[in-house]
């Protein structure tokens, strides 16, 4: 069992290490997982997460296991656990690796937390609201218009109708009184399939603008620029931009509308 204080060492495969659990033996690594998240006192969050080393697979794997974990201890889900694991996730819109109860490789994280949370548990973890989805012959796009309060989200594309592999992530949360963390995720800066990530937090409102000003006049500027970017609020329609018609008006517009919601953050009702 870990302690309150020690921080675990990383472990590195998870893919494989779930397919061999799938193949028979559950090995040790999953067993250390699934004793400590079943601890009356379950320790932080951080222990999980540098244990999994942030793998995309395993990270899958534990949201499972802290909504099926309720249904054998008749407890509820670990909302705390799931809601930063997907902070850690690229997309909630990916599927599932193979494992004993795996939901199968047709199902999505997202599709598996609306069937199995309740809405307020759903409006709890902040789920990400579904990205574009984009038709590369017409470069039409369709969003899913489902409210999410709580997360301004800018979704910054270097192609469009490509995969999203190349894509960078801006997620922007209030935290407290004029507060706010800025998770940024850089796909072309990675260590062992992992994505880095870059957070800051206690920002206030007026530092978290100058921060989207100089991310938006440097794309404009870019050698090598990105198509476009898709801008999530809580209180507006979802909006896709072309990167080279990001002048200084259409830029105060964005500044003015994110400005908008630190100053008087939404709820949900």
């Amino acid at each position: 069992m870990w302690s309150q204080s020690s921080q675990p060492t990383r472990l590195f495969g998870w893919t494989a290490i779930l397919a061999r659990w799938n193949e028979g033996t559950c090995p040790l690594a999953v067993s250390t997982v699934l004793d400590n998240l079943g601890r009356r006192q379950s320790p932080p969050a951080s222990h999980f997460f540098t244990y999994l080393n942030e793998e995309q697979d395993g990270l899958k794997w534990f949201i499972y296991e802290c909504v099926a974990s309720s249904w054998m201890w008749e407890t509820g889900p670990r909302l705390i656990y799931i809601k930063e694991a997907l902070d850690l996730l690229e997309t909630v819109d990916s599927t599932f690796p193979s494992f004993p109860g795996s939901p199968g490789p047709s199902v999505t994280v997202r599709a598996f937390l609306e069937g199995n949370l309740t809405s307020d548990q759903l409006a709890y973890i902040e789920m990400m609201p579904r990205l574009a989805t984009l038709n590369p012959s017409t470069r039409a796009y369709e969003v899913d218009r489902q409210p999410l309060p709580g997360v301004i989200k800018f979704h910054i594309m270097r192609n469009r109708a490509g995969d999203g592999a190349d894509d960078d992530l801006i997620v922007i949360k209030k935290t407290g009184d004029d507060k706010f963390s800025y998770h940024y995720t850089d796909p072309l800066t990675t260590s062992a399939n992992v994505r880095t990530r870059f957070k800051h937090t206690n920002l206030s409102a007026s530092e978290v603008i100058t921060m989207l000003s100089n991310l938006l006049k440097l794309l404009v500027l870019d050698d090598m620029p990105y198509e476009c970017i898709q801008v999530t609020l809580p209180t507006t329609p979802t909006v896709l931009l072309k990167i080279s018609e990001l002048c200084s008006s259409t830029r105060d517009l964005i500044y003015d509308s994110v400005e908008m919601v630190l100053n008087s953050w939404p709820t949900r009702f």
